[in-house]
């Protein structure tokens, strides 16, 4: 009950509500959405109604703004205008196509494969290639699904010039992109995501030990900690030199934090009174850099002493001293941070790039999207043509379940998860869309208000979760038909069924035709990652003088992160029930985080400028060794040779003992001592990794500080 009172409360659900759309673009996503698709709505219906045209005009015309809003992701604002301007042809194309041809099943069915084919095939052209091929499937799919007619060729034909003309206006003059607005406001949510870790981690020095699941805790708060500042990196150039390196210190001394309660509960040494200081000391950690209340940050350091001085034997002293150091490192490195940052320039607002573009396929020779194109087309016919046996009115529902599963994955695993997400989803959506369409039947007033309550939420969640875009989707679709007078409990049945059959279609295709394992694509993004470790050893130790630019470090750095989030990203599909299945992967992935983790604490290198000469040439040899072996596993990794690693010990312990007394005893950020901490823990993740690639244990190795 105390965890449950401790975790809802409403000072830290509403940083996890901020955090959680740190720039408010979910909240453009979804209010472009809606309005897009208000817009069309009433201009469309209006001009349908002077030139006598069905409803039908207006319908397509809605769906090809609504999506015209939001499909543009290149880098680039300019890019971002060129794609949603160019949307309007193959939009316009796949309109008139659609209609034409389904005025004959089988060449309609011919039609909409082909056009299955190039809307995924042109994927390989990047963001804008995406964009016009998605454009391109759904106006085709809309021809269908409103039935429209050959009479209503020259009216589609103008909605799709109006509807992407909405769609332009809405995404860059109504609700557009606030370069001036986007970085205060990225920063105060990572200054957020602190308070969130520190709250998180309150309650955890009183547990009596390291379970499972607070092990799991303390990797979303290191996670989450990575992602907002990766988030704030994605917009800061090298003229905010200084902004990123308070973030950077900021987030290194957070890390330490997390490590150091957890070694409070691993080790279980301090007294039960200690431990109810520090919990006070992290709330009161927590007050002080939210608020940046000096009274606050006194009261922590009268609780941190009291922890200092409690009874106990030399493990909870160590214990002591390293979360005392950690949380005023954490309150240091926050109070550096600066309060007012220069806005961006309005160039600068470059959209996220796709983070699942499919990685290249060695084995087959495809290039990934010819690869995925034969896979979509291949699912959308079976799909077709099951789905037509099924209802001869009604299958295009399976196709686009099978072609929407494909979009944005790149292995198998990518894919199922899915395909079940977009089940979950339409069965969800189904028992919501039978009570809210009974509930607002006959009011046609809050069936509209109904219809765009949905398109907002379904676009504003889509980055949380594909399932919860599809459950609002399916909602919204069972009040449009309740406003047409088309509904009934056994459409939306139908519904259920044609998705299954799509889902099954496309899964049963990634399993069996051209098949991209999961595991090949972590492996993958762990090479870059073991690649990226090599250049961050290198540039931060071996080849670090007094005169390397930060700026060049931080990149390296920021490097590292990047490839981790993708290495994250690609074992998604794993990190749910099937880690038991896959235990080389899993531990894989667990073992190159750790070792991502202990790298970036290597500060850039400061504890080297703090050493004599003797220490400084060994610990430049051991970190050129380390290189070495990071190099030596990320081409071994996934192939049968055993790599063979040579461990840097032996030069890091005689480099140790070589330090003055004053070089061992100084602290800080540019400690030699926190260096050469470090510098074993990477010795040490690389060992493991080359010691289980050719075995992995049975139980996975706990995250260790």
């Amino acid at each position: 009950m105390r965890h449950l009172q401790h975790r809802l409360n409403p000072t830290h659900l509403w940083d996890l509500f901020v955090i959680s759309d740190p720039d408010l673009g979910r909240l453009r996503k979804g209010l472009r959405a809606a309005l897009s698709a208000g817009l069309a709505a009433l201009i469309l219906s209006r001009l349908a109604r002077l030139l006598g045209e069905p409803p039908t005009v207006t319908m397509v015309g809605t769906m090809v703004a609504m999506m015209g809003s939001q499909l543009a992701t290149d880098p680039e604002p300019r890019e971002q205008r060129l794609t949603t301007a160019l949307l309007v042809v193959p939009a316009l194309t796949s309109a008139v196509l659609g209609t034409l041809a389904a005025q004959i099943p089988l060449l309609g069915a011919a039609a909409f494969a082909v056009t299955i084919f190039v809307s995924t095939f042109v994927r390989r052209f990047g963001p804008r290639g995406l964009a016009l091929g998605m454009i391109g499937f759904f106006s085709f799919f809309n021809a269908l699904f409103f039935h429209a007619q050959l009479s209503q060729v020259p009216a589609l034909a103008g909605a799709m010039v109006i509807a992407v003309g909405i769609a332009y206006t809405v995404r860059f003059v109504l609700v557009p992109d606030r370069p001036d607005h986007v970085l205060r406001r990225t920063v105060r949510a990572f200054r957020k995501t602190i308070d969130v870790v520190l709250w998180e981690l309150a309650d955890i020095p009183e547990q009596p030990r390291m379970t499972c699941a607070l092990l799991r805790r303390l990797l979303r708060q290191a996670d989450r900690l990575s992602d907002a500042a990766l988030a704030v990196e994605d917009l800061v150039s090298r003229g905010h030199s200084d902004l990123r390196q308070r973030l950077f210190e900021l987030e290194l001394a957070a890390n330490r934090v997390l490590r150091s309660v957890q070694q409070v509960v691993d080790s279980g040494a301090l007294s039960p009174g200690a431990r109810a200081d520090l919990r006070q000391a992290l709330v009161s950690a927590r007050v002080a850099i939210r608020d940046r209340d000096p009274a606050a940050a006194q009261a922590m350091r009268a609780y941190l002493d009291r922890v200092l001085e409690a009874p106990g034997d030399e493990r909870g002293r160590v214990d002591a001293q390293r979360i005392h150091r950690a949380l005023t490192d954490l309150l240091e490195a926050a109070e550096r941070l600066p309060r007012e940052h220069a806005p961006l320039a309005p160039e600068q607002a470059a959209a996220p790039t796709d983070k699942a573009a499919p990685g290249p396929l060695a084995r087959t020779g495809l290039h990934p999207s010819t690869r995925q194109a034969i896979q979509v087309t291949v699912a959308s016919v079976i799909a077709m043509a099951v789905g037509y046996a099924v209802s001869a009115e009604r299958w295009y529902w399976a196709v686009i379940t099978a072609f929407v599963i494909f979009t944005r994955t790149r292995s198998r695993g990518d894919t199922l998860q899915r395909a079940w997400a977009r089940v979950l989803g339409t069965v969800l959506g189904v028992l919501a869309g039978l009570l809210l369409a009974g509930a607002v039947s006959g009011h046609a007033g809050i069936e509209l208000v109904s219809i765009f309550v949905c398109v907002f939420f379904g676009f504003y969640l889509i980055q949380i979760s594909y399932a919860w875009m599809v459950f609002w989707f399916t909602t919204l679709l069972s009040v449009l038909y309740g406003l047409l007078g088309r509904f009934t409990p056994e459409l939306l049945w139908l519904r259920i069924e044609e998705t299954m059959i799509g889902a099954a279609a496309g899964a049963i295709i990634a399993l069996i035709l051209f098949p991209e394992r999961t595991t090949a694509q972590i492996q993958t993004s762990a090479r870059q990652v073991l690649d990226a470790v090599c250049e961050y050893l290198e540039e931060a130790v071996v080849k670090r003088t007094p005169e390397t630019e930060p700026a060049r470090l931080l990149d390296s750095a920021r490097v590292l992160d990047a490839r981790l989030r993708d290495l994250r990203a690609a074992a998604q599909p794993l990190t749910g029930g099937l880690r038991h299945f896959t235990p080389r992967a899993t531990h894989t992935l667990r073992t190159v985080s750790e070792l991502v983790l202990s790298v970036r604490h290597l500060e850039m290198g400061r504890g080297l400028m703090e050493m004599n000469d003797a220490s400084r040439e060994l610990l430049r040899e051991a970190a050129e060794r380390l290189a070495n072996n990071a190099r030596v596993m990320a081409s071994a990794l996934g192939q049968e040779a055993t790599p063979h690693v040579e461990p840097a010990s032996t030069l890091i312990q005689e480099a140790r003992h070589r330090l003055a007394p004053e070089e061992a005893a100084r602290r800080g950020t540019a400690s030699p001592f926190r260096l050469l901490h470090w510098l074993t823990r990477v010795d040490d993740m690389l060992t493991q990794l080359a010691s289980t690639e050719r075995q992995p244990p049975r139980v996975l190795v706990p995250w260790r500080a």
